[in-house]
């Protein structure tokens, strides 16, 4: 090629691998569920590193005839060890990819992988005691690299990418396909940057940086799939917050009627200890004595009401929690009619909690199992304590018999606003302000389900803050 075709063609494959790592270095992989997110950034050095190394090289295939020794050995050492750390990098991002396939063949690949950078550092090594410096040597140096390091390496993370696209794919996602074609992108610039020498036509050089830009085009179209999540989850916090504002509200109105309703309780109850003191038959004493227990219920669930609609910011304090879960089932006794509910644990155990909160954890979580169970179904509350790295915890776990999760549910159970629930049955909020509730007790939120058998939730709470 003449120097005009020459700078061109390496001036813009270069380009093609910076945008590569631009492509990813400018996205937000912090709250990304995508399996591969994380190792993202080996792909961006290998991409950095790469299109510096061939910017040097259209330095020196330009102007190489002017250097004279040493200078020239040291460039050409200068050169074999800058494309030798981008393939470095490549084979960490092929290393860490292999996560999503599954054990054996992941085992398999990583063999593969640690063979080839074994096989590499021995060849280096074995040049480096026959002091092996002259131009020639390096250049073997430099097609072992790519055949030995760059090929499997490239060939990897095209397979991994097709795997992992496919995935997507059959879970309905539509970003998959161009993770596929980034996969097959892979696997021919594995076969032209490692299986073929670097001394053929220009118009292999031609394809190279063709290949080069459908492998950038492909990976910004999957990777487009970021800026969408981060949408989502801007959404996600929009809706919350209005929602945390509307139930505000709610409770806010919740504890203005529950104080109204107290006043006419109040009075009532006066009116039937001046109505008891006049009566004499026994009869007639049993029928105040129902109505009393109706007044004084209506009373305890105000005052439940009461103190749940409180601030979330109470001060911290030992609470039974026994004494927590008997106030949730108090508020949630019109819902759990039907449904027998038991408490099993010792009575005495307490937990420095926020009281409100506690008792929320409780409401939710009680309140899901009802949900997922039929009438007459079994219910199950126990309270356990376990030590845990010579720390005390106490474990709160609700069972129930109902219909159970499989494991594509559960992994989503704990994300904001994903509900199974028909529409206007329920919000998604549910296990996420549990598993909240639970992180800021020093603890965890786990979810042992099968499908039509019934759930298990476990919150794992620090006994002290």
């Amino acid at each position: 090629m003449g120097y005009f075709s020459t700078f061109l063609v390496y001036l813009f494959y270069g380009l093609a691998f910076f945008s590569v790592g631009c492509a990813i270095l400018f996205r937000n992989f912090r709250y990304s569920k995508l399996t591969i997110s994380h190792s993202l950034w080996a792909l961006a050095a290998f991409s950095f590193a790469y299109a510096f190394y061939e910017w040097s090289e259209l330095y020196i295939n330009l102007f190489g005839d002017r250097i004279q020794e040493p200078k020239s050995t040291f460039i050409e050492w200068l050169r074999l060890g800058k494309l030798s750390v981008s393939f470095f990098f490549l084979l960490l991002f092929a290393w860490m990819i292999t996560i999503v396939q599954a054990r054996w063949l992941r085992r398999l690949m990583r063999s593969v992988l640690a063979l080839a950078c074994l096989s590499y550092l021995a060849i280096l090594l074995h040049a480096v005691s026959t002091h092996s410096f002259g131009k020639e040597a390096i250049d073997n140096l430099e097609n072992y690299s790519r055949f030995i390091l760059a090929f499997p390496a490239t060939v990897i993370c095209g397979l991994c990418l097709i795997s992992y696209g496919r995935q997507l794919t059959d879970d309905q996602k539509s970003y998959g396909r161009y993770f596929q074609y980034t996969g097959y992108t892979f696997l021919l610039m594995g076969i032209l940057a490692g299986a073929f020498p670097m001394d053929v036509d220009g118009h292999y050089f031609y394809l190279r940086v063709g290949v080069a830009y459908c492998l950038l085009l492909f990976l910004y179209l999957a990777l487009s799939v970021f800026d969408r999540e981060k949408e989502r989850l801007v959404e996600s916090q929009l809706h919350q917050a209005y929602l945390s504002d509307k139930y505000k509200a709610i409770g806010q109105l919740a504890s203005g009627v529950a104080h109204e309703i107290n006043n006419p309780l109040g009075s009532s109850t006066l009116s039937l200890d001046m109505l008891e003191s006049r009566l004499t038959e026994q009869k007639q004493l049993e029928l105040v004595n129902r109505t009393r227990l109706g007044i004084d219920r209506a009373a305890t669930i105000c005052t439940s009401l009461l103190n749940y609609s409180r601030s979330a910011e109470e001060v911290t304090q030992y609470t039974s929690v026994n004494k927590a879960i008997g106030s949730a089932l108090q508020l949630l006794a019109h819902k759990a009619r039907g449904f027998n509910i038991s408490v099993c644990g010792n009575d005495s155990i307490s937990l420095f909690c926020n009281p409100i909160k506690l008792e929320e954890l409780v409401i939710n979580l009680v309140s899901n199992a009802i949900d997922a169970s039929e009438t007459n179904k079994d219910i199950l509350i126990k309270i356990d304590n376990k030590v845990i790295d010579g720390y005390e915890f106490i474990l709160l776990s609700v069972t129930d018999n109902g219909c159970g999760m499989d494991k594509q549910t559960q992994n989503k159970a704990v994300e904001p606003f994903f509900t199974t629930k028909p529409i206007g049955q329920g919000t998604g909020l549910g296990l996420a302000i549990c598993a909240q509730i639970t992180a800021d007790h020093k603890g965890k939120l786990t979810i042992n389900s099968t499908k039509g058998v019934g759930t298990t939730v476990t919150a794992t709470l620090a006994k002290e803050i």
